[in-house]
């Protein structure tokens, strides 16, 4: 109570945070753009090193690759000529496929072709 006799003023109500869609955003945005940073130095660091420096070296080494000349293929190697051989196999082998009936996949119930055998063999043998 104060010191007047009037009851004390009670606190203001608090309000709930509003729901705004970008609440949130620069926070994340700052860490990602810290992240990147943190990668590119790590980055930066790692190609920086001596094991990379040695590109003076492997210029010597490619101007050396390039005055050996260039590669140089079989000269026969772009002929098409084809050999006698090949005309007749693949003749053949036309001819067999044509000469074999295409199989068709029909399910058969293991059960009934057991049938039929039994019944075949108790037919033929008598």
């Amino acid at each position: 109570m104060s010191s007047d006799g009037s009851p004390p003023a009670s606190p203001p109500a608090r309000r709930a945070p509003s729901a705004r869609a970008s609440k949130g955003n620069r926070m994340a945005s700052l860490i990602a753009q810290e992240e990147d940073e943190r990668e590119d130095d790590a980055d930066k660091e790692f190609y920086e090193q001596d094991f990379w420096a040695d590109a003076e070296e492997d210029a010597e080494y490619a101007m050396e690759a390039d005055d050996e000349g260039a590669d140089s293929f079989d000269s026969d190697f772009g002929d098409s000529s084809e050999s006698d051989g090949d005309d007749g196999e693949e003749e053949e082998k036309a001819a067999r496929k044509a000469a074999k009936p295409k199989k068709r996949s029909v399910y058969v119930d293991p059960k009934a072709r057991a049938d039929k055998q039994a019944a075949g063999e108790g037919g033929a043998g008598g």
